[in-house]
């Protein structure tokens, strides 16, 4: 059996390019080898997307890098017995290289070990107490999980994140299977986005026999279980947590879902967690500033500076990568701010109309700047669920008139115009009437008695 994994690994091995922008290098640490029997789809999936995938048992030494350089690109971890890392492996050294910009799939089990435990805590996701399940005993599977109501059936219509760039409903044919371990995340963490999530009749809880009476309540329940849940870091690396390895096997990939009082349908599983894989291993979602431009209206060339309260149209073009190519990115909510210190200007871009050969969505508007003069930042900082940040800035600087170009009468001072020029008409007409009103100057006489 290791030997038929070892060359299934080599000939995977030899595949050219993978279509993820990180690169095609996968490391997949097992507790076992043999235990990479039960994925033999997930292995194929990844191969007919050109990935390099080296399965790793926990027991024999391995590295992330070498002289501060990557040697994996993604990270897939299927070993939630594991008590510790492989020898050249640690806590510190996965966070690192998530730090370096590589990407981390996480399975658990209900006998999830401390150490993926602390690990996923330096993410701030939480996983529930060691050997408990999600139970479900209104959404079970009839066959998979007819005894312990632990393997539940999901809707992804009513608990699927809707954020297409992750995983679009469209593309998930049936309801997913799930049977593991549930987890929380932080929600005061913006980073983290739960992407699945189980019903409101759900809860977690140490047994799994259904005809046991619970000695405690649940931990956690409802909808504030998550069952897979995604992060997006700083620089763009991304991580996939699930609390369920199951999801990833043969078994679950081509089980047909029979769920109490519905018609037997399809698993969503093998589709579902191929569209998580793209996007965790960044082959989709990602964006990419192509070209930035601000000039004065009527005008082509970028000037050395403004003048305050100039007109000026700035245009940004953006680039999404999915299906292997690059394409023009849409979006109506895309900002520009001038900043200096705060925001001064926060205007809304407007998209241009694609062209049939367009390969880049442009964004641009035309505005009038402040009447401040300083250092500016003309900023776009652009950041959704499920794409990567877009953070583009370009500083200028916007200068006062000179003594020369200040207009010479302004309309705030008509109040000192008007009283200067009252005044002036004033003395005029009091000299006028002072000197010929038609007063007798001369001296008056008096006769004498």
């Amino acid at each position: 059996m290791r030997l038929v994994l070892f060359l299934s690994a080599l000939a995977i091995s030899l595949v050219a390019q993978a279509a993820s922008l990180t690169g095609p290098r996968i490391l997949v640490l097992l507790d076992s080898l043999d235990d990479g029997a039960a994925y033999t789809e997930l292995w194929n999936d990844l191969r007919g997307r050109q990935y390099n995938v080296t399965l790793h048992d926990v027991s024999s030494p391995t590295s992330l890098s070498k002289h501060d350089r990557r040697l994996f690109d993604n990270l897939i971890i299927l070993s939630p017995k594991m008590k510790e890392y492989p020898k050249g492996m640690n806590s510190k050294a996965v966070v690192r290289f998530v730090a370096d910009g590589g990407n981390v799939l996480l399975a658990g089990t209900p006998e999830l070990g401390n150490t993926l435990r602390e690990l996923s805590r330096e993410f701030d996701v939480e996983y529930d107490s060691r050997y408990t399940t999600v139970l479900d005993h209104f959404n079970y599977d009839t066959d998979l999980g007819k005894e312990k109501h632990d393997t539940i059936v999901i809707n992804p219509a009513t608990h699927l994140a809707k954020i297409g760039a992750i995983v679009p409903l469209e593309k998930i044919p049936g309801p997913i299977l799930f049977r593991g371990i549930a987890h929380t995340v932080n929600p005061s963490n913006s980073l983290l986005t739960p992407v699945l999530w189980a019903s409101q009749e759900a809860y977690s809880w140490e047994s799994v026999n259904p005809n046991e009476s619970a000695d405690q309540n649940p931990t956690v329940y409802g909808k504030d279980i998550s069952l897979v849940s995604v992060m997006q870091a700083r620089n763009n690396a991304r991580i996939a947590f699930l609390g369920s390895a199951e999801m990833l096997t043969d078994k679950f990939f081509s089980a047909p879902v029979k769920k109490r009082g519905d018609k037997e349908a399809q698993s969503g599983n093998r589709k579902f967690i191929e569209e998580l894989t793209k996007w965790t291993f960044q082959e989709k979602g990602v964006l990419d500033v192509a070209a930035v431009q601000h000039h004065k209206p009527g005008e082509k060339e970028t000037p050395e500076h403004y003048r305050i309260k100039d007109n000026m149209t700035y245009t940004i073009s953006i680039a999404e990568y999915h299906d292997d190519n690059w394409h023009p990115f849409s979006a109506d909510d895309v900002q520009l701010e001038l900043i200096m210190l705060d925001p001064y200007i926060r205007k809304t871009l407007d998209q241009h109309p694609l062209g049939k050969k367009s390969t880049t969505g442009t964004f641009s508007t035309t505005l009038q700047l402040p009447d401040q003069y300083g250092v500016f930042k003309f900023t776009v900082n652009y950041k959704r669920p499920g794409l990567t940040y877009v953070e583009s800035v370009t500083t200028v600087g916007i200068h006062p008139f000179r003594h020369d170009q200040y207009p010479r009468f302004i309309s705030q001072a008509k109040p000192y115009y008007t009283s200067a020029a009252s005044m002036g008409v004033g003395l005029l007409i009091f000299s006028f009437v002072y000197l010929w009103g038609g007063l007798d100057s001369s001296p008056k006489t008096t006769k004498k008695a």
